[in-house]
């Protein structure tokens, strides 16, 4: 009996205690159960203000507020379900999906997180759809929609409602705001939009000095330095350094009138950038060295890691390679605190670089490998963008005609004297539909295949260049076995020859897992060869198909012997015999043969 005493005091406690504080906020959900059935709602006032007070409140308390307005008498109609989720997933993303507690937005435990966000805005976005005659609201939606998709990668469906929402405004004649246009450039640079991307840049400053931003808005001026930053990056990904400098320099005056620390970094790290593409070192290694101390100083650690990449290209450009390799290094841990897949990317491009000039093949190669891997994901997922942009748009038009249909219908069905107007304008629509429909998908197929076409030329260029690098390695080992034989030869000693001897048999080049390794670079490069040489000569042998293969790139009897562990001589038996099985004469060049295979 005590222990039921006892429940029912906590539940009694828990809920008087709850109403009364609920109430001290301003939370009530009868009352904004009937707000926010309004028309005439936005960010900046009602929603805005719900918004910022759950986020203040204790998160039980939010909850319990946001069940209580969802079941509420007065909560009707599809303008409380779009302000519903978008004030709900608001306050989902400020409390629990935020940059200050996931830095790396791939992580797991942000995955049902996001699956709820996205679920919200795509709840609001179908309500939103069902409403008529109110373009304006549309287009709030799916611009605020597009923003957290950003946050979560979504990049194509960002894009999409972004421009959506941006053309609604437009066409309406509703004046835009500067951090719209400025954010829809940031999302089409990503997806490497470079023209679409100036174009939005240049709307968001003119809309900042049209509207005069300067009143009643926080630090206004950043909204115009990341507008003139994104432009001029787009400028400089276009080799147009002289425009990218102009929008670098005004960014900068801006960033150090305010005294902005952060953006004076970002700025000179631009800047930097150019300096570094007009071969002037020197002052781009200071920009960088500027902008890694002051990123690293206020946490932005994948910023300074980009900065820390950038100071080791400018340090090899320089000869300081030792220097530059320990700078190409540090980027790595600072990613792992804030993880940045272009800028890893990047790093390990540099740290091949870095290698190759420090003629350590090995570990050139094995950064090769990894950057390989990371640019193919990189550039898969740019290159797919665009299509997935297509169907989104598809996807989203499909379905504000399916809930627009239906509003129709359900007028139609009220007004029986326009059911065959609706049927046939409904069925030539269908038609259209279908007819885009399949246009898209035409279209979509052809862009597919060039996107592979360039992805295995991609893949035949990267193979060429591990091939130069497995090539390059069998001279240098070549190289020592040469000496090894000198010392040899000058070496008297019973002791020292049998030494020499020993080191030169481990230096026994191309196991049997080197020859699968090469000969899957070969193939990329010479596809079918050894089919075509098994087709002339079915019972080749294994030895004779690597002779054929390193006969054809030209490579020395010394090189071969090297590369298979035997003697010149038997090099020159076994191309011999391969003669011989190919019904080659010896007045026939042998290179020139294998080329035409």
């Amino acid at each position: 009996m005590s222990i039921c005493r006892l429940v029912f005091l906590i539940c009694f406690f828990s809920i008087h205690i709850t109403a009364p504080a609920q109430k001290k906020l301003g939370l009530e959900p009868d009352k904004w159960a009937g707000i926010l059935t309004k028309r005439k709602l936005n960010e900046v006032n009602s929603l805005g203000s719900l918004t910022q007070m759950l986020i203040e409140a204790d998160s039980l308390r939010a909850f319990h507020f946001l069940d209580s307005l969802d079941r509420s008498s007065n909560a009707q109609g599809y303008y409380f379900r779009v302000y519903f989720n978008m004030v709900k997933a608001d306050f989902l993303f400020a409390k629990f999906a935020g940059y200050d507690k996931y830095k790396d937005r791939g992580s797991i435990a942000l995955k049902p997180i996001k699956e709820q966000l996205m679920k919200l805005y795509a709840d609001a976005i179908d309500a939103v759809y069902h409403i008529e005659n109110d373009d304006i609201t549309i287009g709030w939606v799916s611009f605020y929609s597009a923003r957290k998709m950003r946050h979560f990668g979504e990049t194509a469906w960002a894009v999409m409602y972004a421009q959506n929402g941006v053309e609604l405004f437009e066409t309406q004649g509703y004046p835009v705001e500067p951090h719209v246009y400025t954010e829809l450039a940031e999302l089409l640079y990503q997806v490497e939009e470079y023209d679409e991307c100036i174009i939005n840049a240049k709307k968001g400053i003119t809309s900042f000095k049209k509207r005069n931003y300067d009143k009643g808005i926080k630090n206004p001026y950043k909204y115009e330095i990341e507008a003139l930053n994104t432009m001029g990056n787009s400028f400089y990904k276009t080799n147009r350094y002289d425009s990218a400098q102009t929008c670098y320099q005004q960014a900068l005056i801006s960033a150090t009138e305010n005294k902005d620390t952060v953006l004076t970094a970002k700025v000179l790290g631009n800047i930097g950038r150019i300096l570094y593409a007009q071969n002037n070192f020197d002052s781009a290694y200071f920009l960088f060295k500027s902008n890694y101390q002051i990123n690293k100083k206020n946490s932005q650690y994948n910023e300074a890691a980009n900065a820390s990449l950038w100071m080791a290209k400018a340090n090899l450009a320089r000869g300081n390679k030792a220097v530059s390799l320990a700078e190409a290094r540090a980027a790595i841990p600072l990613l792992s605190l804030w993880p940045n897949g272009t800028y890893l990317r990047d790093t390990y491009y540099t740290l091949i670089q870095v290698f190759k000039s420090m003629k350590n093949y090995d570990s050139a190669f094995y950064y090769n490998d990894l950057y390989n891997v990371l640019n193919d994901s990189l550039e898969k997922e740019v290159a797919t963008s665009s299509i997935a942009i297509s169907k989104a748009k598809l996807n989203d038009k499909t379905s504000r005609f399916e809930i627009q249909n239906l509003n129709k219908q359900k007028s139609a069905q009220l007004l029986a004297r326009n059911i065959i107007i609706t049927a046939i304008i409904f069925f030539s629509v269908l038609a259209l539909l279908l007819l885009n429909r399949q246009r898209l998908k035409e279209m979509l197929k052809t862009i597919k295949i060039e996107q592979e076409k360039q992805l295995l030329e991609k893949e035949i260029t990267s193979a060429k260049e591990q091939m130069e690098l497995f090539t390059q390695n069998i001279i240098e080992k070549t190289s020592l076995i040469e000496k090894l034989e000198q010392q040899m030869k000058n070496n008297n000693s019973f002791a020292g020859q049998q030494d020499t001897i020993a080191a030169l048999s481990s230096l026994t080049i191309l196991t049997e897992a080197d020859w699968d390794k090469f000969k899957q670079l070969f193939e990329k490069i010479n596809p079918m060869f050894f089919q075509r040489l098994k087709t002339k000569v079915p019972d080749i042998t294994v030895a004779e198909q690597r002779m054929a293969a390193l006969t054809r790139l030209q490579l020395t009897t010394r090189q071969m012997a090297s590369m298979q562990g035997i003697s010149p001589d038997s090099v020159h038996k076994t191309r011999q015999r391969l003669r011989q099985r190919l019904g080659v004469s010896n007045e026939t060049n042998l290179e020139e043969f294998l080329n035409s295979v």
